[in-house]
């Protein structure tokens, strides 16, 4: 691919509102990026020289990979937002132990073109930025072959027609909708405001607006989860409307119902998270939608058809708050994986991973007050239940899985040990491979590391962040899917 641009597309994410107040992580995309084709392999010293000059001393290889992950998830949340119609994709190859000798892959950084085949590891031929010294000649030809295939698709976007939604916000009382330049397409009054944590799309409370090409006509339609401003006073759902991509509404739909495990409580749901399952030969596209009831619990992940019309639907004892689609064995088909809390399971951390045409039932639970009746046995392909820290024991009611993701065979997903102000997140990292095999498990940052040394440095029971207490993140229990209590640990990344 043409290092032009390679080069004009992280221009773009340096420049995007994700990268805005991430100066660390700005340097770091900008150190791999001018390493990328260099003849000697980029060395963590080398990194960590550029990144922390006054603490090159202090630094491990460790920090490196740290910072790396949190690059990681940054671009991931770059190209579900900012970059969502961007025709190139950087992204960063696992560097998994991966020769007889344990040394890792030189390759740092990489990238490929938006409709480009998934890249195929170490030496694989997919569409990779990086070429032993013989291909330079036809990577040369290739990278005209880019540029052109670049230009194509920019031509085609020009001269396609009425300008597609790409971003959004709320305003005021207005939900405005605005094409790729930022030019206004079109807006919604809602006279009964928006309720304040919609104003807030991160972590905690995740998106509310989303764009889809639903029916695979080259139209964009928006998706929003809306919810008035009065709903902190008085309970009140949350509504999930679509609309065409000029702005007419085309339907509706309410999450959730009511229970007798509400025990009289209103039936209130949050839509959460939303995911669009790509049309196959035997299935047409559809809609998974997270919601959760307010404050605590059940969850819903419902199955809609592309007019909105509920197809199925899985009840979870806990909040599960977070989606992503993974085609995990290669059968062209994509599996959901759900993140999020397992109530019936000493509130732990979990992942859920359900088949999209087994999406019925409810959990099973060991404490029966948590149990739902009257759905059926659920069909979970797997489920797995993430250790609680001694910190999060001592501050907090339960761990929280969040940001499921799939790139290059690995699944990686943050528990969250921190849930309340004024820290959020605390994050310990997981990765796994395809076949849920423990590859990474580690505090990211100081953050965890710093909140536990700081509660714990003084009194009866004081004491610092031990060997001990770090393999203990290795303890992923694993309760459907799996030959063992525990998914099996393989070759742990350092």
């Amino acid at each position: 691919m043409d290092r032009t641009a390679i080069g004009e597309q992280v221009n773009r994410v340096l420049n995007s509102r994700t990268f805005a107040n991430k100066g660390q992580l700005r340097k770091l995309l900008e150190v791999l990026y001018r390493n990328m084709d260099a003849d000697v392999a980029l060395k963590p010293d080398q990194v960590i020289k550029e990144l922390w000059p006054a603490e090159v001393k202090t630094k491990r290889s460790a920090d490196v990979a740290t910072e790396v992950n949190r690059l990681r998830h940054a671009l991931d949340s770059y190209y579900e937002e900012d970059g969502a119609d961007d025709p190139i994709t950087i992204y960063l190859p696992n560097r998994s132990p991966g020769s007889s000798d344990g040394a890792h892959e030189t390759r740092w950084i990489a990238a490929k073109l938006r409709d480009g085949a998934e890249p195929s590891g170490a030496g694989g031929v997919g569409r990779e930025t990086v070429w032993p010294g013989k291909k330079r000649k036809i990577a040369a030809a290739v990278a005209v072959l880019a540029v052109v295939g670049i230009s194509a698709y920019a031509l085609v976007r020009a001269f396609s027609g009425h300008p597609q939604p790409q971003f959004g916000r709320m305003d005021g009382t207005a939900l405005r909708i605005f094409d790729a330049t930022g030019k206004e397409l079109w807006s919604k009054s809602f006279p009964d405001g928006f309720g304040p944590d919609w104003y807030y799309e991160g972590k905690i409370w995740g998106r509310h607006i989303w764009f889809a090409d639903l029916e695979g006509e080259g139209r964009t339609s928006v998706l929003f989860s809306y919810s008035p401003a009065g709903a902190a006073l008085k309970p009140i759902s949350s509504t999930l409307i679509c609309y065409s991509d000029r702005g007419t509404e085309k339907w509706r739909w309410a999450p959730g119902k009511d229970l007798p495990e509400l025990k009289g409580s209103p039936a209130t749901y949050m839509v959460h998270a939303l995911e669009i399952l790509k049309a196959t030969e035997k299935s047409p596209a559809r809609i998974v939608v997270a919601s959760q009831h307010t404050p605590w619990w059940p969850a819903q992940i419902a199955i809609l058809d592309t007019k909105g019309k509920l197809l199925s639907e899985y009840w979870h004892s806990g909040a599960l708050t977070h989606l992503a689609l993974a085609d995990l064995d290669g059968d062209g088909r994509q599996e959901i994986l759900a993140a999020g809390i397992a109530n019936g399971y000493d509130h732990q951390a979990t992942l859920v991973v359900l088949d999209p045409d087994r999406v019925y039932g409810a959990s099973s639970e060991v404490r029966p007050e948590f149990q739902i009746h009257g759905m059926g046995a659920a069909r979970e392909r797997l489920i797995l239940l993430f250790p609680r820290s001694d910190l999060n024991r001592a501050l907090h009611q339960y761990n929280s899985a969040i940001e499921p993701t799939f790139e290059s065979g690995v699944v990686r997903l943050t528990v969250t040990e921190c849930i309340m102000p004024p820290i959020y997140s605390c994050p310990i990292w997981y990765e796994f491979d395809r076949k849920f095999r423990l590859i990474a498990a580690y505090a990211g940052g100081d953050e965890f590391r710093s909140a536990h040394n700081r509660f714990y440095q003084a009194g009866q029971g004081a004491h610092t962040l031990s060997a001990e207490e770090q393999a203990g993140f290795q303890k992923v229990r694993c309760l459907v899917g799996c030959k063992s209590e525990y998914v099996p640990v393989g070759q742990l990344v350092p």
